[in-house]
């Protein structure tokens, strides 16, 4: 398995190595929880996604940034958000000069939205997001396609699946 790459934060003055982040073994559900330096691109994630068989972000493919700045803002595409797989986000935060793990419950993802979007009153980000734990299930085919429109360019009825390969493929035209 290959590691993801070591991040440094850009924290003045602390170093976070991630060089040991690698799979964990099957969660107890059967899923695959994957954590995942903030500073990787939210990109490759997915396309990591797709060809390891972890099922949840295929229609997130193709969105620019990083695993942080997608977790940040909940990014969301063709039925998909970055909320229904996460788990919990590591932070640091410069208000308290500490780190905080928030599980899924405590990020307050919406539309757009996140408790990672607070600032400082020097409007400075509160939050720094060091890594992120997702969970993927297993599989080859996707959820079910709840958008319209990729069901159509999928020329699939919406509550369908298909090979995630296809929808990554689909969302990228």
């Amino acid at each position: 398995m290959a590691n993801f790459q070591m991040i440094h934060s850009p924290i003045s003055g602390i170093v976070v190595d991630d060089s040991a982040c690698e799979l964990d073994d099957l969660a107890s559900c059967g899923g695959i929880q994957v954590t995942v330096p903030a500073g990787e691109s939210w990109d490759a994630l997915a396309e990591r996604a797709v060809t390891s068989e972890w099922v949840g972000v295929e229609a997130l493919s193709w969105i620019d940034g990083t695993v942080g700045d997608a977790v940040r803002i909940n990014a969301a595409a063709h039925g998909q958000a970055v909320s229904d797989t996460v788990v919990s986000v590591r932070t640091w935060d410069r208000l308290t000069d500490a780190q905080k793990t928030f599980p899924l419950a405590d990020c307050a993802l919406g539309t757009d939205t996140s408790r990672f979007l607070e600032v400082l009153p020097d409007a400075s980000d509160r939050f720094e997001i060091l890594d992120v734990s997702f969970l993927f299930r297993q599989g080859d085919l996707s959820a079910p396609i709840r958008d319209a429109d990729l069901a159509a360019t999928l020329g699939i009825q919406m509550g369908a699946r298909v090979p995630l390969g296809a929808v990554r493929e689909a969302v990228r035209r």
